[in-house]
């Protein structure tokens, strides 16, 4: 009973064009108690019905309201009860409901709801007994014959068609003498003869056969995939057989296949979301991009590839943001081991063969050496431009630097001319001092050209040695006598630096902590060098006039000078940070107005990185 009302049902729903349709029990107080459910491939949702349930038990009658929504109540003959109905949602705007069909339909549930009335099983026996059959005893050919699904009746011995309906011609392009003048196998695919003639046998058997799919041939050489719900009536012994053409879905199921089997074998990561945001498909490029396996992610939500923060922009990404139509979008997301991937992700909507969304198709490109790239081109295109902005103030500032000491040279030989010899002495020693300044600045820029220019060269140092040295250029100058400096050494490792930079570094750092201690009362500068396996740590530490705070961040650029005090080039520090980072290391300072300043330079001990052959001696470096 079951399965007939079930093929009733999908038969009346495919001729009506019905949405949703179902065939429900009913309790002796009209409560529905059990229903058999059928939805077509459109999104929809069950309709409340219960109002037309509870109308439709009392008046006995069909039933329809503007909404689309019918009801056909089934009533059992012997008790005059309403014990089952019919429930069908048709478009409002599509085709009119056609009663005499439903009527049939209704009448066929009926008799088999009472178990077939008397004249029904008189003419059962009647066509048995005969071994003929005639169409025009079937009570429900008006259905049949209108219907858009395949009806079929068919002898078993012969295997012969006995009653088909007007929709074979139309979908095979025969007429139904032509079908009927042979055995049906005559008119299938080759190679479904013998899996139909099993199910065949097993109908035959008894056994009742739902969603049997096979192929029929049609005049113009064509396949037909026809689905098939077949029975047999014990009564008369015929095999009764309720089909439906499934050539374009058999055809999209095809194409689906191939598209997977296509995505599977693709580069770029491909997954298919359905409407709700879960995974229903990942290729094998999704499960290396994340880590994790096919299983996992399967059913599950698109915000498990998701997580994590898009660094780039500071927000979270969701699978709405992604889960739009013909959308682009760039992220960083997170695999297994929660290492950050940059990807694009395009997505983009599924339909069904009606046109209604099915879900998403996402492509995820992998392209972190993309971003990796660009940021690097970034970082380039800052340091030339920082690059430009420091040429063009360098050039500017050194062309100023350069010409005043000549400038003044010249003017002052100009005055020599006519002056007297005690005033071209004094205009000498003027010419001294700007010569000498002039030579400073030069100095300056040989060594801003060495370290941008020079590759790093370490050497094996002595730096008690190189220490002492540099202190001793100043021990004799005039104003710097006065000067206490104490030296600490702690060796720990040998010492592995570039030398010329190194030098660099301490004249600077120290010839600033003899200017700005040689005003004041008892100047000391205290130097300290530790040398450990892994770095090289100065502190230079001096109790001179000190930096004022809002100097501090700007003491290392490029002519930057903190106080008038100093006649130098504003070179020096720039100078000095840019060898330490050369070199790899860190520089830092410390300074109280009026109290002293304090550097400490950190820089890599390269003893344990470069090979045993590495030049150790200064006449090999310097060559």
């Amino acid at each position: 009973m079951k399965d007939f009302m079930e093929s009733l049902l999908d038969n009346i729903m495919d001729y009506q064009q019905a949405y949703y349709g179902s065939v429900c029990r009913l309790l002796t107080d009209g409560t529905v108690d059990n229903c058999i459910i059928r939805f077509n491939k459109r999104k929809t949702s069950s309709p409340n019905l219960d109002p037309l349930v509870r109308k439709v038990f009392h008046t006995k009658e069909i039933l329809q309201n503007e909404e689309g929504q019918v009801i056909c109540p089934i009533i059992n003959s012997k008790t005059d009860e309403v014990e089952a109905c019919f429930v069908l949602l048709i478009p409002k705007n599509g085709s009119i409901l056609d009663d005499n069909a439903l009527s049939q339909v209704r009448a066929i549930a009926e008799m088999a709801l009472s178990q077939a009335s008397l004249e029904m099983e008189e003419v059962s026996t009647t066509i048995h007994q005969k071994g003929d059959f005639e169409e025009d005893d079937i009570t429900y050919k008006p259905f049949f014959t209108d219907t858009v699904g395949l009806c079929a009746i068919v002898e078993p011995h012969t295997c012969d068609f006995l009653f088909l309906n007007k929709t074979w011609e139309r979908i095979l392009g025969y007429s139904i003498e032509e079908l009927k003048s042979y055995p049906f196998m005559n008119w299938l695919h080759v190679d479904d003869i013998n899996d139909s003639l099993a199910v065949f046998q097993e109908v035959y058997e008894g056994k009742a056969v739902k969603s049997f799919i096979n192929r029929y041939r049609t005049k113009w050489g064509e396949y037909k995939y026809f689905e098939w719900d077949i029975t047999r009536n014990i009564d008369n012994g015929l095999i009764y057989c309720i089909g439906k053409d499934i050539t374009k879905q058999h055809e999209n199921h095809e194409k689906l296949f191939f598209q997977s089997t296509i995505l599977r074998g693709v580069q770029d990561s491909v997954l298919v979301i359905d409407l709700e945001g879960k995974v229903s498909f990942v290729n094998d490029s999704v499960i290396q991009l994340t880590g994790y396996p096919r299983n996992y992610l399967l059913g599950r939500s698109l915000n498990v590839i998701l997580k994590g923060l898009d660094k780039s922009n500071s927000f979270s990404i969701s699978a709405e943001d992604v889960l739009k139509n013909d959308n682009t979008i760039e992220l960083q997301i997170q695999n297994k081991n929660d290492e950050f991937i940059w990807v694009e992700v395009r997505t983009s909507i599924l339909s069904d063969v009606y046109g209604d969304s099915i879900g998403f198709l996402g492509i995820i490109k992998d392209i972190t050496p993309r971003k990796e790239y660009e940021e690097t081109l970034m970082k380039r295109n800052e340091a030339l431009s920082k690059a430009n902005k420091e040429l063009d103030n360098f050039v500017y500032r050194v062309s100023h630097d350069l010409r005043a000491p000549i400038t003044s040279a010249l003017g002052l030989i100009e005055l020599s001319m006519d002056a007297s010899l005690e005033q071209v002495k004094e205009y000498l020693e003027l010419q001294q001092r700007s010569l000498m300044k002039l030579d400073s600045f030069i100095h300056d820029i040989l060594n801003y050209s060495r370290n941008n220019r020079m590759e790093l060269r370490p050497v094996k140092i002595n730096i008690k040695e190189l220490l002492h040295s540099t202190v001793d250029q100043y021990r004799f100058i005039n104003q710097y006598i006065e000067t206490t400096v104490n030296i600490n050494i702690e060796v720990q490792n040998e010492l592995y630096c570039d030398e010329s930079r190194l030098s660099v570094i301490l004249n600077n750092i120290i010839s600033n902590a003899f200017k700005f201690t040689s005003r004041i009362l008892k100047p000391t500068i205290n130097i300290k060098a530790l040398v450990e396996p892994s770095d090289l740590i100065l502190t230079i530490e001096d109790n001179g006039i000190g930096i004022k705070n809002e100097h501090i961040e700007k003491i290392f650029d490029m002519f930057y000078r903190a106080t008038d005090m100093n006649n130098g080039s504003g070179l020096g520090l720039y100078i000095v940070q840019e060898a330490v980072k050369k070199l790899g290391g860190d520089i830092t300072v410390d300074s109280v107005i009026n109290e002293g300043t304090t550097f400490q330079i950190v820089i890599p001990n390269l003893w344990s990185i470069f090979p045993t052959g590495i030049m150790v001696s200064k006449e090999k470096a310097t060559n």
